[in-house]
């Protein structure tokens, strides 16, 4: 098998090795082997590349949280039935399991009703590029935008990284659900790119100040949710722009530091502050995300077909791509004839 491998830190470049001839690992108790069509990419693979992440595994581990492909062997305990079906979902990454290999591992322990907790089915017609592109950033956007800010058509979302992974999903799934979308991006190419995925109007941060665009935007009155993958001044300026009660939600930290937002400054505007993960929810609630996001897919109301697509023997590229700042959708590795 190969795959790649992180065995010391430092940057991608320095530091990723490609092992031709790698031992295949096999699927413990509740776990699932799949052959993967394609593994996305993200910053948080580049954050664990340099140990600054808060998932990193132990040294040495392969790359990639989440993966699509399909089951080729089970563990005890899981349905011999799910051999032979294309599933996407996050990777055992942490026990050293990640996507960027040939074959990696996902846990497949179930519920009372047969639920799935850790597979998701690819519908057809989906190929393994866009499944790829899909769990992670998708999954990240409706927790934040459906679960917890409760969005509404009426609704003004100001998204920061736009043109990333979590922010293209957070521009088309807020689109999808009938709000304006006002997208953050640095430079004019990622301005045109947020443009070209539906956002309604563009602040390049480059040569605007995001609290005056934004509130000019909305005649004074400022964004009802803020869509946070960034943090730092970008989220310091969004926050400004938030409106009475306004929702800020907070995904990461891009910029390399958290939003700095002290808990009085919510106060006068009755701002709300929520933090959004796409961890430890149920089974039955993930697979409900996961079907609503696969119905917009359907009507054409999201487009999983924008991914950056790299080869699998090209994936320092891809990781460089990223760490560079040079995104423009989800960075998807494609391997083992991947359509």
């Amino acid at each position: 098998m190969r795959k790649w491998v992180v065995k010391s830190f430092g940057e991608p470049k320095d530091v990723w090795t490609l092992q031709e001839n790698a031992t295949s690992l096999e699927p413990g108790p509740g776990q699932v082997k799949v052959k993967v069509e394609s593994c996305g990419l993200g910053l948080p693979d580049i954050l664990m590349s340099r140990n600054n992440y808060p998932l990193t595994p132990p040294l040495p581990f392969t790359p990639s949280q989440e993966a699509a492909g399909e089951v080729i062997a089970i563990g005890k305990g899981v349905d011999e039935a799910l051999i032979g079906t294309r599933v996407v979902g996050p990777t055992l990454f942490q026990a050293q399991a990640g996507g960027l290999a040939e074959t990696c591992l996902m846990r497949a322990t179930g519920n009372d009703d047969g639920i799935l907790s850790g597979l998701l089915p690819i519908p057809d017609g989906m190929s393994g590029v866009e499944a790829a592109g899909l769990y992670i950033p998708y999954q990240t956007a409706w927790v934040a935008l459906v679960r917890r800010a409760k969005i509404t058509k009426d609704d003004v979302v100001l998204v920061l990284g736009a043109s990333g992974s979590s922010g293209n999903a957070a521009v088309q799934l807020a689109k999808a659900k009938g709000a304006r979308v006002i997208a953050v991006a640095g430079g004019q190419q990622k301005a045109a790119f947020c443009k070209s995925i539906g956002a309604d109007d563009v602040i390049d941060r480059r040569e605007q100040d995001i609290t005056e665009a934004a509130l000019k935007l909305t005649n004074g009155k400022g964004v009802s949710i803020v869509f946070d993958p960034v943090g730092g001044k970008a989220a310091r300026a969004a926050f400004k722009a938030t409106a009475f009660e306004g929702r800020f939600v907070i995904i990461g930290y891009a910029s390399g530091d958290w939003a700095r937002i002290a808990l009085e400054e919510t106060v006068m505007k009755n701002i709300s502050l929520m933090g959004a993960m796409p961890v430890g929810w149920s089974a039955v609630e993930v697979l409900a995300s996961h079907q609503d996001l696969i119905k917009h897919w359907q009507d054409g109301t999201i487009n999983l077909s924008n991914s950056q697509v790299f080869d699998f023997d090209d994936a320092v590229t891809a990781a460089t791509y990223i760490a560079e700042g040079n995104v423009e959708g989800k960075v998807v590795i494609k391997l083992n004839g991947s359509r």
